[in-house]
């Protein structure tokens, strides 16, 4: 590679992670496309993961440069639209602390935009690793999504995989969905907010090979379990980022928006189905 070669700006919220922190920082290192921005947001750590943060921007070199932004603890929304005001890259690609990216993950996905220039996402397989179990459980991809290149609907409707490290997006058209450079702020992350809009304009692009890898444990937020009441709540904040989204994104907002109270509606009865068996199962017990 040779300066001509675009930017690529790499996003990483990180709250409370210094134990995965070391090998994501690797991972980081390892990349082989330079020039690469990496931009850390420490979103009010206090287990030491700042410093870890500030050793690796130091030791920053040949094309990689580490930048790192300090915050009090917001949400992965909040902290992601601190780094979106000073990202410098033609290309953006995001990934959580706890997750891995092969060394040719950011690589393969800019060769892909640079060859297909219609496409203004991409996205790869990767696979499900459960840490407590230690072994690999699933892959993201499944026969359909390989071939899918419209995903707005399958995004919409949860009928495919967000993944944060899989996807690529170009950094114009996701500007072109935020002017303003902000993404809405939800407790539900970011990966929908980054995703939805540009996914009713563009296509996007797949690479069927494993890439990333989305470290499954008890301590991340997707994961832990949830109240009741915590995952009704959970319901309805993704109802209102859904509805907040839909005026980003170039759809018949009206159908959409029916579609949005649907999907609500079908996750509250699921969730109340869920609740009823499991209060059978401690009566029967």
């Amino acid at each position: 590679m040779n300066g001509t070669e675009p930017t690529v700006t790499l996003i990483t919220p990180v709250y409370d992670q210094a134990e995965y922190l070391k090998e994501y920082i690797a991972c980081v290192r390892d990349q082989t496309w330079r020039p690469l921005q990496v931009i850390f947001v420490d979103d009010g750590s206090e287990d030491g993961s700042g410093e870890l943060l500030d050793e690796a921007a130091e030791e920053a070199s040949d094309g990689l440069m580490i930048k790192v932004i300090r915050t009090e603890h917001k949400g992965q929304a909040h902290a992601f639209n601190l780094a979106l005001a000073e990202a410098e890259g033609e290309f953006l690609a995001w990934c959580d602390a706890d997750d891995l990216m092969t060394a040719g993950s950011i690589e393969k996905k800019v060769r892909y935009l640079l060859q297909h220039t219609g496409e203004g996402m991409v996205r790869t397989n990767g696979e499900l690793f459960d840490m407590d179990a230690g072994e690999v459980t699933g892959e993201y991809a499944k026969a359909d999504d390989k071939g899918s290149r419209m995903i707005f609907d399958d995004l919409l409707y949860d009928r495919t995989y967000c993944y944060s490290g899989a996807y690529m997006i170009r950094t114009d058209l996701l500007f072109e969905c935020y002017p303003d450079k902000r993404i809405p702020e939800s407790d539900e992350g970011q990966n929908l907010q980054l995703l939805l809009p540009p996914s009713s304009r563009s296509t996007c692009g797949y690479i069927d090979e494993k890439l990333h890898t989305y470290r499954q444990h008890s301590g991340s937020h997707s994961q832990r379990e949830r109240t009741y009441t915590e995952a009704l709540e959970r319901i309805t904040n993704f109802t209102k980022l859904r509805l907040e989204l839909i005026d980003r994104c170039r759809c018949d907002a009206e159908k959409y928006t029916q579609a949005v109270m649907k999907i609500e509606e079908s996750s509250r009865r699921s969730l109340l189905k869920a609740a009823a068996e499991k209060a059978r199962g401690r009566k029967s017990s």
